[in-house]
């Protein structure tokens, strides 16, 4: 039996995650409900700002000249038709108004002359544009900080380094969560009404901006009875090889260009129409085949910027002028010159099935942000920075909402007993001897990380990696060692890391097609007829269910009439 102290903390909703979107929910309940208490927990400190910290702060709204079909319309084609067209209408129906907001908590846009904001476009698409941060480098910090500003002067609750480990149902709805402290080992007992899950998506721990979102969100979604969609897409980015930087998105649009060891720009041969202003995860396909045949390694040009373009992009505070100034030092100048870059698979695109509102299908569990799916495997510059804000929004009138009904009761007893359950398993998960998490965490990545399971993806590649990790499940993660707090975080994140990259390659060995950035060597061709749709992914005891759900169309007032993929031709497996 456990000794160690139980902190209790009932409140009325809690929030798991205290990035953009969580904040976002908060700052909007407590302005629906000054009376509300609502509590935001998160494993990290409670005012870090999550990974909207490292961003540049750009932001996608569509301005009121413009008509938010058209941006929708965007997205149908952008993302091959796996768009749900409902979903971004009413999101990007609010945006305009978020992206306000945030001018109003004094960060800054740059604007044109006659006074509305500069937009630069994206993709090459007809419509989406970029609003873009007034003084570059620091845009994501004051994004955070005047966020942070509103918590305390609203009153939200917030509690940090605590990890929430599971979600507690009664009466086959969600009524807390149990966790514990990563520094004191404190075990934490939260009750509520309804809960947020807002702790980004699933990762591999690759990267400076991506070691925190590894899954477990997703995870305590899942075990409750959530169903999640689009994993079989993963975001892989293009990266400086040997330091950060943010704002490709703004640098490819203004002349940057990516060139290989030859100095071609490659992409001109594989998109002869779009060339190298595109998504990166074509990008990253183009940059693995230079690779295989030899003409690597690549390299970031950005000599043909303007200079009048230069002031948009070159950083004026935060991490990357830091890192500008430490390359200018060694001869490196960023904005005039090429640097290598390499491709790096980053996080799992999918997320927690939801409607606008944030409703799961487990009743009281709310999803936002990038804990929730939006994307289809592509990625548009701003996009997140949009979606944390108005889905955060949105799910906080939704949540408002629900707490007007007459909520089922639940047994105070049968809650207790779930969480001292709940907590049990979890004391027995401090092993003192065993084996470090990072040896485990080294061999999953050693298996995702390369391009025949991350980017070029084949049937055999997909399924030798899933035996190998179905070894790893079996033999080492029981094996893992969590001898204080911090480490038994660390594993835990580790458990969440596995279940996720499983559900990952079960997923993408579904999908027997190319489309977005889930290109299969073996299946080149996208297939409307079996695969214009969703693959949902929910547990079934012990096993897990894949689900076939098609794009609605019938109901949909846009038609699927044109293919981003269709910009682009890479070579099947046979050629």
């Amino acid at each position: 039996m456990m000794n160690r102290e139980m902190i209790q903390i009932d409140t009325d909703v809690l929030i798991i995650g205290a990035g953009a979107s969580g904040m976002w929910t908060a700052k909007h309940l407590k302005e629906l409900s000054p009376s509300l208490e609502v509590m935001v927990v998160d494993k990290s400190a409670s005012d870090w700002g999550g990974l909207m910290t490292m961003s540049e702060g750009d932001f996608d709204a569509v301005p009121p000249t413009e008509n938010v079909d058209d941006w929708v319309k965007d997205l149908v084609y952008y993302w091959d038709g796996l768009c749900d067209q409902e979903l971004m209408t009413t999101l990007f129906s609010t945006s305009y108004d978020r992206l306000c907001d945030y001018e109003t908590m004094n960060c800054a846009y740059t604007r044109n002359e006659d006074g509305s904001f500069k937009g630069i476009p994206q993709r090459g698409l007809d419509h989406f544009k970029l609003s873009i941060t007034e003084v570059k480098g620091n845009g994501g910090e004051n994004m955070r900080d005047s966020l942070n500003g509103e918590m305390k002067r609203l009153g939200v609750k917030r509690q940090g380094r605590v990890m929430i480990t599971d979600l507690l149902k009664a009466n086959g709805r969600i009524v807390g969560a149990v966790g514990f402290h990563t520094r004191t080992g404190a075990y934490y007992r939260f009750s509520a009404n309804a809960v947020v899950i807002a702790t980004g998506r699933a990762g591999w721990k690759s990267s400076y901006g991506k070691n925190t979102s590894t899954g477990e969100g997703l995870l305590l979604a899942y075990n409750a009875g959530a169903a999640l969609t689009n994993m079989e897409f993963v975001e892989v980015w293009n990266v400086p090889k040997l330091f950060s930087w943010e704002g490709q998105t703004v640098l490819l649009p203004l002349g940057a260009k990516f060139v290989n060891a030859e100095g071609e720009s490659f992409m001109d041969r594989y998109s002869p129409i779009l060339k190298g202003n595109t998504d990166p995860h074509y990008t990253t396909m183009a940059m693995a085949l230079e690779v295989k045949a030899g003409r690597g390694p690549i390299y970031f040009d950005t000599t043909d910027i303007k200079d009048e373009d230069r002031k948009f992009v070159q950083p004026e505070g935060g991490w990357q002028l830091l890192n500008h100034e430490k390359l200018k030092n060694i001869g490196i100048d960023f904005f005039k010159g090429r640097t290598e870059w390499q491709p790096q698979i980053l996080s799992d695109f999918g997320g927690i099935v939801a409607d606008a509102y944030g409703r799961t299908a487990v009743d009281g569990l709310y999803a936002v942000g990038r804990a929730r799916f939006l994307d289809a495997g592509v990625y548009i510059g701003g996009f997140d920075l949009s979606t944390t804000a108005t889905t955060g929004y949105l799910a906080a009138e939704g949540i408002f909402d629900y707490l007007q009904q007459d909520l089922a009761p639940f047994s105070q007893e049968a809650f207790e007993q779930e969480a001292l359950q709940k907590l049990e398993q979890l004391e027995a998960a401090n092993a003192q001897e065993g084996i470090p998490y990072k040896g485990v965490l080294r061999q999953i990545q050693e298996l995702v990380f390369p391009y025949s399971v991350s980017i070029l993806k084949s049937e055999a590649a997909l399924q030798a990696a899933l035996a190998s990790l179905k070894q790893i499940q079996a033999e080492l993660l029981p094996q893992m060692m969590a001898n204080d707090p911090h480490y038994l975080m660390k594993c835990k994140e580790v458990e969440a890391i596995a279940t996720m990259t499983e559900i990952y390659l079960r997923a993408a060995i579904e999908r027997k097609e190319t489309r977005g950035g889930h290109y299969r060597e073996d299946y080149p061709q996208r297939d409307d007829d079996n695969w214009l749709g969703w693959l949902y992914i929910s547990k079934d005891g012990e096993d897990m269910q894949c689900k076939f759900v098609p794009v609605p169309l019938a109901q949909y007032p846009h038609a699927v009439e044109r293919y981003y993929q269709d910009n682009f031709e890479f070579p099947s497996v046979s050629e």
